[in-house]
Formats: C-alpha cells, structure tokens, sequence
C-alpha cells in the first residue's frame, strides 16, 4: 500500500514537472513599453503562415474533368446549333405554307398579299434573297420585280412555285445531336480522387515567413513555443525560400550556411486563443515577457 502512495504521488510530480517545463510565454503592450524605455531591444519580428499542402493532381482526375468539360462544351454547342436550324426550319415551312395560301386563295389580290408580305418577312430573317413581296418599307430593292409580276397573276404563280420548289430542294428537317452521357462521367468524376495520397507528397506541412513585420507592442495575449527554426534566403531542395526548417533538417541535408538567414534558429510561437504566429528571437521572449 506504501508502495503505490509513493508511486502516485511521484507520477503526480512528473506530470506537474512536465507541465511547468511546457514554454507558454504572456505578453501585453504596457509591459513591452516599459522594457522598450528601459532600452530593451530585439531583432525584427516576422509573421509566419502555414503552407499550403503541395497538392499533386491525380493525372486520372485530371483527364476525365477535361473529357467531362469538353463534352459539356459540344453539347451545348449541338444544342444551340440544331435549335438554330430548327427555328430556320419552322419559319422556311411557315414561308411555303404562306406562299401556297396565296397560289390556292380565290380571294382578289389586295385581300390575300398579306400572305406575301409575312413570307417576306420571315423569309429576310434567314437571308434568303427570293422575292416574294416588297413595297416602301418592306425589300425596297425589289420593288419594281414585284410590281410586274402583281400585274400578271399567271407569272406570280409561276414564279412562286419556282421558289417553293428551290426551297424543298435545299431545306431538310435537322436531326436531333447525339450527345455522349454527361451522367456517367460526372459519377466517374466524383468517385476518382482528386489528388494523389497525401503519404505520397514531399511537403506534408510547413511554415514560411511573411512579408509584413511587427512592432513588438502588437505582440499581446498568452503564446506557446512551436518550435526553434532556421529560414531558408533562398530555394534549397525541396524547400521554397523563407520556408522555416528545423536544425535537423540542416543538418541531415548538410544545408550551407549561406543558405540560411540567420545562423542562429529563431523561436515560431503561437497566439493561443487567435492561432496568429509569429518568429521572434529569445530576446524577446526572455526581454518583453510578463514575469509571472
């Protein structure tokens, strides 16, 4: 019984131990001006992000979004296409039933020359230069055609069914597109990853500086230690410039000095309750913090 009392009350110790050695630092903006006035210094004081995770396109995904996409393109294509020469379609046919209501009409001239007129109309919509009708206002240029031809109804007629039989001629029904099945390959979308597993990737996760640096008043509010960490002045294997590194790192990937901003680490803490992060130096932290 003796036994465990001193074994929980040492387990007890440890973790009390473990707790107090955790790096949790307070700052707030009276206190750093004081330390300021009393000629406390440090270095500059960078914000820090994390980086975005390198993400590395699945080629299988990638393919089939483009397949996907240009199969919407055509159908929306052949859709506007076969609508245009289905409504050119209609009116051409509205235009021969016109002018055949004109043939047929036992009606006088001046009753039935509507029916010639609206074939003109429509018939000028889709560019097509016969002549059925015209006056001051409606294909102008043809007036004078047209006058002869209401002069002498055989020739009317005889001219009219020219152009009937030129239009069967040329005017089809268009057929309705096929389209390939967008369905199926948006279900194959939706079940292909996007990316590539992210145990794969080089990067997992990683820090970097940002350009905007802070006065050390702005620093307020309780901050724990991420970590101790190098930056990078430039490119270096697998890393981007003013990513942070580990002194691990530089070490495992002999990584020169001249590589390096610094040749001291600088210590990445974080705000508890905003998760801001900023690089700082131990001047700081050990010059500007709130003794407790």
């Amino acid at each position: 019984m003796k036994t465990i009392f001193i074994w929980s009350v040492l387990t007890f110790l440890a973790v009390c131990n473990a707790y107090s050695q955790e790096k949790h630092y307070e700052f707030n903006r009276l206190n750093t001006r004081k330390q300021t006035l009393k000629g406390q210094s440090t270095s500059e004081i960078y914000v820090v992000s994390c980086l975005k995770t390198e993400e590395s396109l699945n080629p299988e995904y990638t393919k089939l979004k483009s397949e996907l996409e240009k199969v919407i393109t055509d159908s929306i294509s052949k859709t506007a296409d076969y609508y245009k020469a289905l409504d050119r379609f209609n009116d051409i046919s509205t235009v021969k039933s016109k002018v055949v209501a004109f043939n047929s009409s036992s009606k006088s001239f001046r009753n039935k020359v509507t029916f010639l007129k609206e074939a003109q109309i429509l018939a000028s919509k889709h560019n097509i230069k016969d002549l059925f009708y015209s006056d001051n206002y409606i294909n102008k240029g043809m007036k004078a055609g047209f006058l002869l031809l209401s002069l002498n109804p055989e020739n009317m007629k005889a001219h009219l069914n020219k152009i009937l039989l030129k239009l069967d001629n040329k005017i089809e029904v268009p057929e309705k597109p096929t389209y390939e099945s967008i369905a199926v390959l948006r279900e194959k979308l939706s079940n292909t990853k996007k990316t590539k597993d992210i145990k794969n990737l080089k990067n997992k996760r990683g820090y970097a500086l940002q350009n905007n640096i802070v006065p050390p008043e702005e620093i307020t509010g309780d901050f724990s230690v991420v970590g101790e960490y190098f930056v990078l002045n430039r490119p270096t294997n697998r890393f981007l410039k003013d990513q942070l590194i580990s002194k691990k790192t530089v070490l495992n990937l002999r990584i020169a000095k001249e590589k390096l901003y610094t040749k001291e680490e600088r210590v990445l803490i974080q705000n508890k309750r905003t998760k801001e992060m900023y690089l700082v130096d131990n001047s700081f932290l050990n010059g500007f913090s709130v003794k407790s």
